[in-house]
Protein backbone atom coordinates (compact mmCIF):
# COMPACT_ATOMS: atom_id res chain seq x y z
CA UNK A 1 0.00 0.00 0.00
CA UNK A 2 0.75 3.68 -0.24
CA UNK A 3 0.78 4.95 3.36
CA UNK A 4 0.62 8.90 4.44
CA UNK A 5 1.64 9.21 7.55
CA UNK A 6 1.50 12.55 10.08
CA UNK A 7 4.21 12.04 12.97
CA UNK A 8 6.75 9.54 11.09
CA UNK A 9 9.67 11.37 12.52
CA UNK A 10 8.91 10.81 15.84
CA UNK A 11 9.51 8.37 18.77
CA UNK A 12 6.52 6.16 17.62
CA UNK A 13 6.33 7.17 14.34
CA UNK A 14 9.92 6.19 13.06
CA UNK A 15 9.45 2.78 14.53
CA UNK A 16 5.76 2.58 12.93
CA UNK A 17 6.95 3.47 9.72
CA UNK A 18 10.62 1.31 9.38
CA UNK A 19 8.07 -1.40 10.25
CA UNK A 20 5.47 -0.50 7.46
CA UNK A 21 8.39 -0.18 5.44
CA UNK A 22 9.47 -3.76 6.35
CA UNK A 23 5.77 -5.13 5.03
CA UNK A 24 6.51 -3.66 1.40
CA UNK A 25 4.79 -0.12 2.47
CA UNK A 26 5.10 3.11 0.60
CA UNK A 27 5.39 6.10 2.73
CA UNK A 28 5.22 9.50 2.29
CA UNK A 29 5.02 11.66 5.66
CA UNK A 30 4.24 14.93 6.22
CA UNK A 31 7.29 17.57 6.84
CA UNK A 32 6.85 20.69 8.43
CA UNK A 33 10.25 21.99 8.58
CA UNK A 34 13.42 21.17 6.17
CA UNK A 35 14.79 19.10 9.15
CA UNK A 36 11.80 17.06 9.18
CA UNK A 37 12.02 16.75 5.59
CA UNK A 38 15.57 15.38 5.38
CA UNK A 39 15.10 13.27 8.46
CA UNK A 40 11.94 11.26 6.48
CA UNK A 41 14.26 11.36 3.06
CA UNK A 42 16.94 9.60 5.49
CA UNK A 43 14.19 7.05 6.37
CA UNK A 44 12.90 6.19 2.75
CA UNK A 45 10.01 8.51 3.18
CA UNK A 46 8.73 10.81 0.99
CA UNK A 47 8.13 14.33 2.23
CA UNK A 48 5.05 16.11 2.13
CA UNK A 49 5.80 20.10 3.36
CA UNK A 50 2.90 20.75 5.50
CA UNK A 51 1.74 20.83 9.00
CA UNK A 52 -0.79 19.89 10.76
CA UNK A 53 -4.21 21.70 9.94
CA UNK A 54 -3.03 22.77 6.29
CA UNK A 55 -6.63 21.04 5.00
CA UNK A 56 -4.99 21.32 1.24
CA UNK A 57 -2.05 20.07 1.67
CA UNK A 58 -3.14 16.53 3.90
CA UNK A 59 -6.54 16.04 1.57
CA UNK A 60 -4.38 15.88 -1.55
CA UNK A 61 -1.77 13.50 0.59
CA UNK A 62 -5.04 11.61 1.76
CA UNK A 63 -6.33 11.36 -1.56
CA UNK A 64 -3.31 9.56 -3.26
CA UNK A 65 -2.47 7.01 -0.58
CA UNK A 66 -4.26 3.73 0.36
CA UNK A 67 -4.06 4.31 4.11
CA UNK A 68 -3.26 7.19 6.54
CA UNK A 69 -1.90 6.80 9.44
CA UNK A 70 -1.95 9.83 11.87
CA UNK A 71 0.59 9.39 14.84
CA UNK A 72 1.34 13.10 15.87
CA UNK A 73 -2.30 14.53 16.88
CA UNK A 74 -1.43 17.71 18.58
CA UNK A 75 0.98 17.36 21.15
CA UNK A 76 0.99 16.87 24.90
CA UNK A 77 -0.48 18.06 27.77
CA UNK A 78 -0.88 21.84 27.41
CA UNK A 79 0.79 21.80 24.19
CA UNK A 80 -2.74 20.16 23.04
CA UNK A 81 -4.41 23.10 23.83
CA UNK A 82 -2.74 25.10 21.55
CA UNK A 83 -3.02 22.56 18.74
CA UNK A 84 -7.02 22.12 19.06
CA UNK A 85 -8.01 23.67 15.99
CA UNK A 86 -5.07 22.18 13.66
CA UNK A 87 -5.65 18.75 15.11
CA UNK A 88 -9.76 19.13 14.32
CA UNK A 89 -9.14 20.27 10.49
CA UNK A 90 -6.58 17.57 10.21
CA UNK A 91 -9.36 14.73 11.16
CA UNK A 92 -12.15 16.40 9.04
CA UNK A 93 -9.98 16.94 5.82
CA UNK A 94 -8.97 13.22 5.92
CA UNK A 95 -12.22 11.85 6.36
CA UNK A 96 -13.68 14.26 4.00
CA UNK A 97 -10.28 13.14 1.78
CA UNK A 98 -11.34 9.42 2.46
CA UNK A 99 -14.94 9.55 2.48
CA UNK A 100 -16.60 6.57 0.22
CA UNK A 101 -13.59 4.47 -0.39
CA UNK A 102 -13.14 2.47 2.57
CA UNK A 103 -9.80 2.92 2.86
CA UNK A 104 -8.36 2.87 6.94
CA UNK A 105 -7.69 5.60 8.50
CA UNK A 106 -5.68 4.90 11.72
CA UNK A 107 -5.66 7.48 14.14
CA UNK A 108 -3.22 7.50 17.60
CA UNK A 109 -4.66 7.82 21.26
CA UNK A 110 -3.91 6.72 24.40
CA UNK A 111 -4.57 5.15 27.21
CA UNK A 112 -4.61 8.32 29.18
CA UNK A 113 -8.12 9.19 28.00
CA UNK A 114 -9.36 6.61 30.82
CA UNK A 115 -7.23 8.63 33.14
CA UNK A 116 -10.16 9.06 35.72
CA UNK A 117 -10.83 5.12 35.99
CA UNK A 118 -8.31 4.50 38.46
CA UNK A 119 -9.50 7.51 40.91
CA UNK A 120 -12.18 5.26 43.22
CA UNK A 121 -11.02 1.76 42.29
CA UNK A 122 -7.41 2.27 41.93
CA UNK A 123 -7.07 -1.77 40.55
CA UNK A 124 -9.53 -1.04 37.77
CA UNK A 125 -8.54 -2.62 34.65
CA UNK A 126 -9.54 -0.14 31.19
CA UNK A 127 -11.28 -1.79 28.67
CA UNK A 128 -12.51 -0.26 24.96
CA UNK A 129 -16.27 -0.83 26.45
CA UNK A 130 -15.18 2.42 29.31
CA UNK A 131 -16.36 5.72 28.11
CA UNK A 132 -13.32 7.97 27.89
CA UNK A 133 -13.15 10.64 30.36
CA UNK A 134 -9.71 12.93 29.25
CA UNK A 135 -7.88 15.31 31.45
CA UNK A 136 -9.18 18.51 29.83
CA UNK A 137 -6.11 19.45 28.08
CA UNK A 138 -7.30 16.22 25.62
CA UNK A 139 -11.05 16.97 26.25
CA UNK A 140 -11.19 17.94 22.45
CA UNK A 141 -10.19 14.35 21.41
CA UNK A 142 -13.56 12.92 22.34
CA UNK A 143 -14.86 14.95 19.45
CA UNK A 144 -12.43 13.01 17.29
CA UNK A 145 -13.19 9.77 18.88
CA UNK A 146 -16.77 10.59 17.80
CA UNK A 147 -16.53 11.34 14.63
CA UNK A 148 -13.93 8.67 13.97
CA UNK A 149 -16.49 5.82 15.41
CA UNK A 150 -19.81 7.19 14.04
CA UNK A 151 -18.49 7.22 10.41
CA UNK A 152 -19.45 4.89 8.15
CA UNK A 153 -17.60 5.69 4.54
CA UNK A 154 -13.89 5.43 6.33
CA UNK A 155 -12.45 2.28 7.73
CA UNK A 156 -11.75 4.63 10.80
CA UNK A 157 -9.29 2.61 13.14
CA UNK A 158 -8.28 4.01 16.84
CA UNK A 159 -5.25 2.69 18.46
CA UNK A 160 -4.66 3.43 21.95
CA UNK A 161 -1.42 2.37 23.35
CA UNK A 162 -0.13 2.61 27.16
CA UNK A 163 2.93 4.10 28.60
CA UNK A 164 5.78 3.45 25.60
CA UNK A 165 9.33 2.73 26.57
CA UNK A 166 11.94 0.75 24.33
CA UNK A 167 14.66 1.81 22.07
CA UNK A 168 16.36 4.10 24.43
CA UNK A 169 12.58 5.66 24.97
CA UNK A 170 10.71 9.11 24.15
CA UNK A 171 10.39 12.09 25.89
CA UNK A 172 6.54 11.75 27.19
CA UNK A 173 5.75 9.47 30.23
CA UNK A 174 6.79 8.86 33.75
CA UNK A 175 9.76 6.43 32.97
CA UNK A 176 11.04 10.18 30.65
CA UNK A 177 10.00 12.28 33.84
CA UNK A 178 12.12 9.86 36.42
CA UNK A 179 15.47 9.96 33.90
CA UNK A 180 14.44 14.14 34.16
CA UNK A 181 14.83 13.89 37.51
CA UNK A 182 17.94 12.20 37.81
CA UNK A 183 19.36 14.09 35.37
CA UNK A 184 18.57 17.63 37.14
CA UNK A 185 18.86 16.12 40.94
CA UNK A 186 21.28 13.37 41.03
CA UNK A 187 18.80 10.75 42.25
CA UNK A 188 15.37 9.12 41.71
CA UNK A 189 12.91 10.82 43.42
CA UNK A 190 9.58 8.91 44.51
CA UNK A 191 6.15 9.00 46.71
CA UNK A 192 5.10 6.22 48.89
CA UNK A 193 3.87 3.57 48.87
CA UNK A 194 3.76 4.32 44.85
CA UNK A 195 1.80 1.05 44.18
CA UNK A 196 -0.41 3.17 42.24
CA UNK A 197 0.58 1.61 38.19
CA UNK A 198 -0.07 2.36 34.38
CA UNK A 199 0.24 -0.22 31.73
CA UNK A 200 2.98 0.00 29.44
CA UNK A 201 3.85 -1.29 25.64
CA UNK A 202 7.20 -1.65 24.35
CA UNK A 203 7.40 0.54 20.61
CA UNK A 204 7.77 -2.32 18.75
CA UNK A 205 5.10 -4.10 19.66
CA UNK A 206 2.82 -1.00 19.45
CA UNK A 207 4.17 -1.18 15.69
CA UNK A 208 3.14 -4.63 15.02
CA UNK A 209 0.20 -3.48 16.21
CA UNK A 210 -0.22 -0.58 13.58
CA UNK A 211 0.87 -3.47 10.71
CA UNK A 212 -1.95 -5.76 12.06
CA UNK A 213 -4.41 -3.16 11.84
CA UNK A 214 -3.33 -2.17 8.74
CA UNK A 215 -2.86 -5.49 7.00
CA UNK A 216 -6.34 -6.99 8.31
CA UNK A 217 -9.14 -6.57 6.16
CA UNK A 218 -12.18 -4.61 7.64
CA UNK A 219 -10.54 -3.51 10.34
CA UNK A 220 -11.99 -0.69 12.26
CA UNK A 221 -13.04 0.75 15.99
CA UNK A 222 -11.02 1.28 18.46
CA UNK A 223 -8.00 -1.33 20.01
CA UNK A 224 -6.00 -0.60 22.95
CA UNK A 225 -2.39 -1.63 22.71
CA UNK A 226 -1.12 -2.44 26.44
CA UNK A 227 0.58 -5.00 27.98
CA UNK A 228 2.89 -4.68 31.17
CA UNK A 229 1.15 -3.36 34.12
CA UNK A 230 4.01 -1.97 36.89
CA UNK A 231 3.53 -0.20 39.92
CA UNK A 232 5.25 2.72 39.86
CA UNK A 233 7.52 2.73 42.79
CA UNK A 234 8.78 -0.32 40.79
CA UNK A 235 9.43 1.64 37.86
CA UNK A 236 11.52 3.98 40.14
CA UNK A 237 13.96 1.33 41.15
CA UNK A 238 14.44 0.34 37.73
CA UNK A 239 15.21 3.40 36.71
CA UNK A 240 17.45 4.16 39.71
CA UNK A 241 19.20 0.72 38.79
CA UNK A 242 19.68 1.64 35.04
CA UNK A 243 21.28 5.02 36.11
CA UNK A 244 23.78 3.35 38.24
CA UNK A 245 22.45 4.23 41.73
CA UNK A 246 21.70 0.53 42.69
CA UNK A 247 17.83 0.89 42.86
CA UNK A 248 17.48 3.82 45.56
CA UNK A 249 14.77 5.92 45.66
CA UNK A 250 14.22 9.46 47.13
CA UNK A 251 10.86 9.34 49.18
CA UNK A 252 9.82 12.61 49.41
CA UNK A 253 6.03 13.84 49.66
CA UNK A 254 4.03 15.38 46.89
CA UNK A 255 4.44 18.90 47.06
CA UNK A 256 8.21 18.34 47.46
CA UNK A 257 7.83 15.84 43.95
CA UNK A 258 5.82 19.08 42.08
CA UNK A 259 8.53 21.40 43.68
CA UNK A 260 11.27 19.49 42.03
CA UNK A 261 10.17 17.30 38.71
CA UNK A 262 6.44 19.38 37.92
CA UNK A 263 2.88 18.55 38.69
CA UNK A 264 3.06 15.61 36.07
CA UNK A 265 5.75 13.52 38.00
CA UNK A 266 3.64 14.40 40.90
CA UNK A 267 0.71 12.59 39.53
CA UNK A 268 3.04 10.07 38.07
CA UNK A 269 3.05 8.79 41.83
CA UNK A 270 -1.00 8.96 42.31
CA UNK A 271 -2.95 8.13 39.07
CA UNK A 272 -3.80 4.41 38.07
CA UNK A 273 -4.20 3.77 34.54
CA UNK A 274 -4.53 -0.25 34.21
CA UNK A 275 -5.82 -1.29 30.70
CA UNK A 276 -6.34 -4.83 28.66
CA UNK A 277 -5.40 -5.38 25.60
CA UNK A 278 -7.09 -8.62 24.51
CA UNK A 279 -9.53 -6.94 22.13
CA UNK A 280 -6.13 -6.37 20.73
CA UNK A 281 -5.37 -9.73 20.40
CA UNK A 282 -8.21 -11.60 20.28
CA UNK A 283 -10.14 -9.82 17.20
CA UNK A 284 -6.45 -8.53 15.31
CA UNK A 285 -4.55 -11.74 16.27
CA UNK A 286 -1.60 -9.30 18.54
CA UNK A 287 1.10 -10.82 20.10
CA UNK A 288 3.29 -8.94 21.98
CA UNK A 289 6.49 -10.15 22.64
CA UNK A 290 9.46 -7.95 23.64
CA UNK A 291 10.60 -8.05 27.60
CA UNK A 292 8.57 -6.46 29.94
CA UNK A 293 9.76 -2.68 30.99
CA UNK A 294 11.80 -3.25 34.15
CA UNK A 295 13.46 -5.95 32.12
CA UNK A 296 13.82 -3.64 29.49
CA UNK A 297 15.50 -0.88 31.78
CA UNK A 298 17.76 -3.36 33.01
CA UNK A 299 19.25 -4.11 29.63
CA UNK A 300 19.94 -0.33 29.16
CA UNK A 301 23.76 -0.26 28.53
CA UNK A 302 26.46 1.01 31.54
CA UNK A 303 27.65 3.18 32.28
CA UNK A 304 24.49 4.64 31.24
CA UNK A 305 24.48 7.93 29.21
CA UNK A 306 22.41 9.82 30.44
CA UNK A 307 22.01 12.23 27.53
CA UNK A 308 20.42 10.18 24.94
CA UNK A 309 17.99 7.95 26.88
CA UNK A 310 14.47 9.06 27.50
CA UNK A 311 15.63 12.14 26.42
CA UNK A 312 14.52 15.80 27.69
CA UNK A 313 10.96 17.00 26.71
CA UNK A 314 10.78 19.13 23.53
CA UNK A 315 8.24 21.24 24.97
CA UNK A 316 9.40 21.46 28.40
CA UNK A 317 8.25 25.03 28.97
CA UNK A 318 4.42 24.15 28.11
CA UNK A 319 4.28 21.02 30.67
CA UNK A 320 5.97 22.87 33.60
CA UNK A 321 2.34 25.52 32.46
CA UNK A 322 0.02 22.14 33.44
CA UNK A 323 -1.90 23.13 36.99
CA UNK A 324 -5.04 19.99 36.87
Amino acid sequence: MKIFVIGATGYIGSVVAERLQADGHVLSGLARSDASAAALSDMGVTPVRGAMGDVAVIAQAARGADAVVQIATGGFLAQALETVDAAMRTTDAILDALAGTDKPYVYTGGTGMWLDTGIMIPERVVTEADPVAPPYFYAHLVEIYRKLMSTDAVRAIILAPGQLYGRGGGYIGPIARLFNGVRRHGFVAAVAPGDNAFTYVHVDDLADLYALALNTPDTRGLFIGATDTVPQMEVARAVSRAAGLGGEVKLVDYPTMRELNGRANELDFWLNCRASSEKARTELGWQPRRPGVVDTLAQLPKPLDLGTVYPEPKRQAAASRVSF
